[in-house]
Formats: structure tokens, sequence, C-alpha cells
């Protein structure tokens, strides 16, 4: 930067020496008879050196407004790009201003945001305590007790219809362990079903009751009928009973249950199926107080 100034300064002093000269030269030549015309209008003779100079300063200039448009240029890009730039910090401004406040917003605002941050955070906290103890399914097993009473007899029914008329009454034991060592097991009252083949014999509810932590609890159920009319049916059940096969009885029994983990919030819900067939016999086991049966049951 220093030579180049350094060079265009001596270039100048040069040109100015050489119209000086010029100057000087034509005085003289006006002394000797030259008109007064003449005399009066000097004229200025550009010498090689000027024009050289000329073409440099003019080479020097053009570089200057090339580099003054490439400034131009660079700086409409840079312009583009910050006119760009605050849409995309507008769209963040926008999620800020919805998810943050300060002393200078309304007391409304302030308690929405309050708000749902406690919420989420009660949310995360509460799934995180669910996750660290969550309880394992309860395990549930069936066996039938026994058929305490079960008599099929002649009979007649409420409009004086001759049929067998059937008594019976089931027990099942059921044995549920609670394998959580936090939670009690709430079950709902269970639902009983007997029936014959596709006949629906007698069906009842037990009542609900509670399971301790880290414990087994048995407890006993019951379905039966009394003085039921079975018409068709009861002659099958007969004939299967005398023919030494086994009258089939089905029982089907639905276990509904829960842990309450954190209130009415979280409760995991289990659902449980068993069905057990019996094979009845006509003889009666006086030692056990029960029909003779054998029976098998399967829990899902």
């Amino acid at each position: 930067m220093d030579s180049s100034s350094t060079s265009a300064d001596r270039e100048v002093e040069q040109q100015r020496l050489g119209t000086a000269w010029i100057l000087h030269h034509h005085s003289i030549a006006a002394g000797d008879g030259y008109s007064s015309s003449m005399q009066s209008c000097p004229y200025y003779v550009q010498s090689p050196l000027s024009s050289t100079l000329d073409d440099d300063v003019a080479v020097k200039a053009s570089d200057e407004e090339d580099e003054h448009d490439g400034d131009g240029a660079g700086g409409g890009e840079e312009y583009y790009y910050e006119k760009m730039r605050p849409s995309s910090d507008q769209g963040g401004g926008v999620w800020r201003r919805c998810f943050s406040f300060s002393r200078r917003s309304s007391c409304s605002w302030i308690t929405v945001q309050l708000l749902w941050r406690f919420l989420v955070s009660f949310g995360l906290a509460l799934l995180v305590f669910y996750i660290a103890t969550k309880p394992p399914p309860p395990k549930v097993s069936v066996r039938v007790a026994g058929m305490s009473e079960f008599q099929l007899a002649e009979g007649v029914d409420s409009t004086g219809v001759t049929t067998k008329i059937l008594t019976c009454n089931c027990s099942l034991d059921v044995l549920i362990k609670n394998k959580s060592k936090l939670f009690g097991l709430h079950v709902h009252p269970p639902i009983l079903e007997l029936s014959f083949g596709h006949l629906l014999v007698a069906m009842s509810r037990g009542s609900k009751f509670y399971a301790e932590n880290h414990d087994s609890t048995s407890f006993r159920l019951y379905v039966g009928t009394r003085n039921k009319p079975m018409y068709g049916a009861g002659r099958n059940m007969q004939d299967l009973m005398e023919s030494g096969r086994g009258l089939p009885i089905v029982v089907r029994v639905g276990l509904s249950s829960y842990f309450r983990v954190v209130s009415s919030i979280i409760r995991p819900k289990f659902h449980h199926k068993a069905e057990c067939m019996l094979l009845l016999d006509k003889t009666y086991d006086k030692k056990h107080q029960t029909q003779t049966f054998r029976s098998s049951c399967i829990v899902s």
C-alpha cells in the first residue's frame, strides 16, 4: 500500500515538472515574435509520461470500482441473509414467548406457565415412580372343592309341567399370590357360571376381597341352584350319570383385580379367567360330604 502510493506521487511530480517546462518554453517563444493571442491563451501538451499516468490512474479507478461493486454484491448477499435470519429468529421468539414469562407478564400468564410446568413435572415424577415400583401381576390358581349337594328328581314347574328338577351346590377354592412387596391387591367380586353343555344352569357373584402385599390369600366361592326345572336336559343328565361315564359339568370363574399405586390415578388392572371341568358320579362320598367327582381347572 505504501510503495504504490509513493510511486503514484512520484509520477504526479514528474508530470507537474514536464508541464512547467512546456509553459516556460512557450513563453520564451512568445517573446521572440509570437502573436499576443498565443501569449494570452497558453495551451498544454500532454507528454507520453502523463498519458501513461492517466492510464494507470484509470486502471486503478476501474479496479477500485470493481472492488466497490464486489463489496456491494457481498453486502447485498449479507443483507439478504440478514433479512432471512430474523424470520427464523422470529419463529424461535414465538416459542420462547409461549413457554416463558417475566416480571412484566400478567398474573394470569404467569399462573398458566407455572401450572403447566407443575403438571409436566408431576406427570414425569409419577411415571418414574410407577416404573420403579411397578407391581408384578398376581398368580391365580383355582380348584374344585366339591359338589356338596346334587339332586336330580322328578317334579313340576310353576305351570304344572312335569320335568326334572335340579338342586346343586358347587364350591371352588381360589388362591391368589400377591408378589408385590409394596402394594396390596384389590379383587372385584368374582363371577361364577355353572353350565351343562351350552345350557347355563346357575350363576352367582362373590364378594370383593383384599390380598395383602407379598402374601398368599385363599377364599372359597359357591355357585348353585335350587329347584330349577331342566325339561329335556334333565333326562340327558340323568342318563349320563346312570351310564357310569359321568355327568360333565363346566364351572367358569372370572376374576378382575387391581393395584392402587397412586390413589385412583395409577391403578394397574389384571383379568383372569378359570374354567373347571367336572365329571360327576352317581355315588356320594360321605367322608368328604360331596358327590364323587373328578375335575381339572385351567387359568388364563
